[in-house]
Parts: C-alpha cells; structure tokens; sequence
C-alpha cells in the first residue's frame, strides 16, 4: 500500500515538471516569435525600399515621357511652321506659274485668233466668182453665226445680194397671214392656192430658176416689196453688193440657213421653195444650212432634204459651221455647186468636209 508521502512527492515532482516545461518552452517560442517578427519587419522594409525606388523610377519614366512629348509637340510645331511657309511658297510659285500659263494661253488664243483671221479673210478669195448669193434665214436665227456667214460670202469673189429674214408668221395656216397675202392677189386667187402661188412668186422673184413660173397679176420686181410691206419679210443689205431691186436680175444661189426652232416655217416654206426650184429643172443652184439649237435634236433640217432622193440630188446640205475647218468646207462646198453634196457629222452626211 501506497503511503501519502509518496503521493505528495509525485504531485510535486508533477507541477515542478509543468513548471520547468513552461519556462523552457516560453523562452523557446518567445526567440522564434521574434526571429518572425523581424524577418517580417526586415521583408517590409525592403518592399518598401523598393516601392519608394519603383516610385521614385515612375516619376523619373514620366517626367522623361513629359519631356520628350513636349519636344516632340515643339519638332512638330516647327515642322508645321516649316511645312506652312512651304506650302505657301508653293502656292505664290504656282500661282505666279498659273498666271504666267493664262497669259501666255490668252496671247497664243488671240496670236491663233489673228491667224485664223487672216486665214478666213484669204481663203475666199478665187472662190465663188462668178455666182451671187442670197441669204434667207429665220429673224429669230443666231445672228452671230449668220453674221460669220455672210462674211464668208462677202469675202468671196462672187457677189452678196443680202439676207431675207422670214418672220414666224410666214405661215400659210394662219388666216391673218392668209388675209394678208390675198390683199395682195386680190380675188381672182383663192385661199387654196395663195400658198402655192406665193411660192411661185418668191422663186421667181428671187431669180433661183431659169423658168418663171405663175405669178398671177403680181408684178415679179415688186412682189418681195410687198411681202416687206406687210411685216413677212424683212431685208438686209447690209455689206451686199444689189439693192432688193436687182435681186432677180440674174440667176442667184440661194443659202437657206434654219435651225430644228423654226421647223413649220421649214416645212411650209422653205421645203416648198426647194421644190419649186428643183421643178423648174434648177441643179445645184442652191443649199441648206442648218445651225445647232441648244437642247434641241439634230438633223431635221437636213435631213427632210438628204431623205428626199429628188432634192438631194439637186441641192446641197451642210450641218454644222461651229468651227474654222466647218466654215471653210461650206465654203468650198458652195464653190463646187452645181456638185451636189452633204457634208457635217450627222449619220446622213456624205463626209465631214468638201475634198
């Protein structure tokens, strides 16, 4: 049996154990703790050590960043400036260069100007001689184009007899016009006939045929006079060689100028005349010029006579004189006449221009 003694003894040796147990395992655990603790410490410094340092290189990086941009932004404002001050010199040189083309543009159109000129007022002459021309042509035609005409005529070596400008109401449907025109015949004419007898008395008047066709009771000298009198046709002298007088003293040519504006006046009068020239056994007497109207179809001048096997045998047709070569080939196509030919760049023309 166990004595007490023993059991103090053990209980004593039990807590004096725990006791050394504690003390040694707290100064054990206290020296790793702080050996932690001071790595953690050492750690932190160094991290932030570094943090200040990658810091430190940030604000280096952007302040050279900032640096070089604002270079950059100063090279690129000087080469703006530069490229600016070039630009502009660029632009007085080319200015100066453009300027110096239009003037010598302008002096070389009008040197070509002169020439041509020169050019059209001798390629007349030798041309035409012998022959005397007649003008007639709508008032409401391009004077300027019919003025290049007639100079072509008057240039030449033949003889200009004047322009008969036809005013629009020269139109046998109309009853004033009718009205009109029976006053001169009086009343052995009726209204029926005064187109065609009109047209008989215009182609005798105006000498285009050898046959003097019928001219009831109307005198052939004065007859043109009277279709003056009351406002159909007008004439021009113009620069001519004759008074309205002397038109039908000798066998003329006669140019019809039109354009696709004035086509009833083509069809009811113009067309007719041809006609009635043509029947009287006239060839080559005569030609058809019709002139370009802006926004309007080309050809139906022309072509009522190029589609006509009987009048495009017997008088010419010309479709275009808006340049030198157009208006010097009218000319040398008039000057072939009694050779009959077509000539322009319609599809119905026979060639661009006389050989």
């Amino acid at each position: 049996m166990i004595n007490l003694r023993y059991h103090i003894v053990s209980v004593v040796a039990v807590f004096l154990a725990l006791g050394i147990g504690l003390a040694l395992g707290s100064t054990f655990v206290d020296s790793i703790l702080v050996n932690e603790l001071e790595d953690q410490v050492n750690q932190l410094d160094v991290a932030q050590e570094e943090a200040v340092e990658l810091k430190n290189q940030a604000i280096e990086e952007r302040d050279l960043e900032a640096q070089n941009n604002e270079t950059m932004r100063a090279q690129i404002a000087a080469l703006e400036d530069d490229h600016l001050a070039n630009l502009a010199e660029l632009r007085q040189v080319s200015d100066r260069e453009r300027q110096a083309l239009m003037d010598q543009a302008e002096l070389e159109t009008e040197s070509a100007k002169l020439r041509l000129n020169s050019i059209e007022t001798l390629m007349s002459r030798g041309r035409l001689a012998g022959t005397s021309w007649l003008l007639l042509a709508p008032t409401a035609a391009d004077r300027l184009v019919v003025a290049e005409i007639r100079e072509i005529l008057t240039r030449s070596d033949g003889d200009y007899l004047g322009t008969l400008w036809i005013r629009p109401s020269m139109d046998f449907e109309d009853q004033e016009t009718i009205h009109e025109l029976s006053e001169i015949y009086g009343e052995e004419v009726p209204p029926e006939k005064i187109a065609g007898v009109t047209i008989s008395n215009l182609a005798t008047a105006l000498a285009a045929g050898q046959k003097s066709g019928n001219t009831q009771d109307v005198e052939v000298q004065e007859f043109i006079e009277r279709l003056i009198d009351i406002g159909l046709i007008r004439y021009d002298r113009y620069q001519a060689t004759s008074t309205i007088d002397e038109l039908s003293n000798a066998a003329n040519s006669i140019l019809i100028v039109n354009d696709p504006d004035h086509l009833t006046l083509h069809q009811q009068l113009f067309v007719p005349l041809i006609e009635e020239i043509s029947d009287r056994g006239a060839t080559g007497v005569g030609a058809v010029l019709e002139l370009k109207k802006p926004n309007l179809p080309r050809g139906q001048v022309v072509d009522r006579i190029r589609n006509d096997s009987d009048l495009a045998q017997t008088w010419a047709t010309f479709d275009d004189v808006g340049s030198f070569e157009a208006r010097f080939g009218l000319l040398v196509g008039l000057d072939r006449l009694p050779s009959i030919g077509h000539y322009g760049d319609l599809p119905t023309a026979e060639e661009r221009y006389p050989r």
